[in-house]
């Protein structure tokens, strides 16, 4: 449900995905409203599902719109988030994929919605589809929309999403989250639930190298997630000049996309920090500047969502063994320290310069660390791991 560009942590989890089940020799078909041009391979498909426009432009387009209107309570209220408009939207969604369905005859074992809106889409369709749905959640989107201020917590609206959500749940034939935190919150949230229909699958990544590359100065340091609310980028940002007092020739590499991105260069500017805002049109040459990085960091807020939702770009980090350092907020950054692949600090900017010093001057440990890194992903969260857990689950569900 995301155009190109956009949510990079929710297509980046589905790129993961299709590349662990084509590893397993499985077919993988995208059903979007979007145009996508991307290559992921020969055995996966994108379909465009036509929305507003067959050519998929406009829809890309509408959905700008409709992020911005987000931004605005009052009037998101009376349109996007009213149950009517809302109902509207995602029956038309409905209608349109089981058209294409039906008009390109294709031959599917399992379905599975890409957030609780593709979930929502496909129970909306159910019996058509006549097999088994599996409900992907990539966090929960009551919880977001309350923690930007758009709706507020057991008001009306908020109750008549935790109703749908509770609905998505009950019809899917299974549940994926991103992580334990997420299923023990839907657990408790949805009590009526049976424990074994949500399950956690970390889809995770996979090595890009063997070994880390030995870095030279001066100090690379990267944030390459989007600069959105939950990035927490003011922590950041006030941790750079800590860093700098001490290695002032550091280059430091921020996204050059997201919807705090001004407010952020903003920041920058005002605080004289002469940050290197970047954007690579292709992964080979966002891994060409990933390289030669000294180590990747990931700030986030302290809000339930974040603590919810695994951050992916961490796994690009991992992929070419480099260090994370972050801070602590609970939920999945436990694993950071648990696989002693990175440092978390607190929420004081100097220690999260502390922490990044410290793996500068200590290049054997950020060796050491990297090579955990690669490793991890090669032997735990391994894209093809992952693949062949959700086989079994889908296996599970067709008996």
């Amino acid at each position: 449900m995301h155009p190109p560009g956009e949510s990079m942590g929710s297509i980046s989890r589905l790129r993961s995905l299709c590349q662990g089940l084509t590893k397993l020799s499985h077919r993988c078909f995208v059903f979007t409203p979007f145009k996508y041009t991307e290559d992921w391979g020969p055995q996966v498909k994108f379909i465009t599902v036509p929305i507003v426009s067959t050519r998929g432009n406009i829809s890309k387009k509408l959905y700008q719109v409709i992020r911005k209107i987000l931004n605005f309570n009052i009037l998101s209220d009376i349109t996007i988030l009213n149950p009517t408009s809302f109902n509207l939207v995602i029956a038309r969604i409905s209608n349109s994929l089981l058209n294409t369905l039906n008009e390109k005859a294709f031959e599917l074992d399992v379905f599975i919605g890409e957030t609780e809106i593709g979930g929502l889409v496909l129970t909306k369709i159910k019996n058509d589809l006549k097999i088994p749905i599996i409900v992907d959640y990539h966090n929960f989107w009551p919880e977001e929309l309350v923690e930007h201020k758009i709706i507020k917590r057991n008001r009306k609206r908020y109750n008549y999403f935790i109703d749908l959500e509770g609905k998505i749940i009950q019809n899917a034939d299974m549940v994926l989250t991103v992580s334990e935190t997420l299923r023990n919150f839907l657990l408790k949230k949805f009590n009526n639930v049976d424990n074994s229909k949500i399950k956690t699958e970390i889809i995770g990544g996979f090595p890009v190298l063997d070994k880390p590359i030995k870095k030279e100065f001066p100090p690379k340091i990267i944030n390459s997630g989007m600069v959105v609310h939950r990035s927490n980028f003011r922590l950041f940002f006030e941790s750079i000049p800590y860093l700098l007092k001490e290695y002032p020739e550091t280059q430091i590499y921020v996204t050059r996309k997201g919807e705090k991105l001004k407010e952020a260069m903003k920041l920058s500017k005002k605080m004289k920090l002469n940050i290197n805002f970047y954007w690579k049109e292709t992964n080979k040459e966002f891994l060409d500047l990933l390289y030669q990085c000294h180590l990747g960091v990931v700030t986030s807020t302290y809000e339930l969502t974040r603590k919810f939702g695994f951050v992916t770009k961490i796994y690009d980090y991992f992929s070419v063994g480099i260090p994370v350092v972050g801070n602590d907020i609970g939920g999945w950054t436990s694993i950071i320290t648990k696989e002693k692949i990175g440092l978390l600090s607190s929420k004081d900017p100097k220690d999260l310069a502390n922490k990044m010093i410290h793996f500068i001057e200590n290049p054997e440990l950020a060796y050491e660390y990297g090579q955990r890194a690669i490793d991890f992903l090669k032997y735990k969260h391994n894209v093809e791991i992952s693949a062949r857990n959700i086989i079994n689950h889908i296996k599970s569900i067709q008996n």
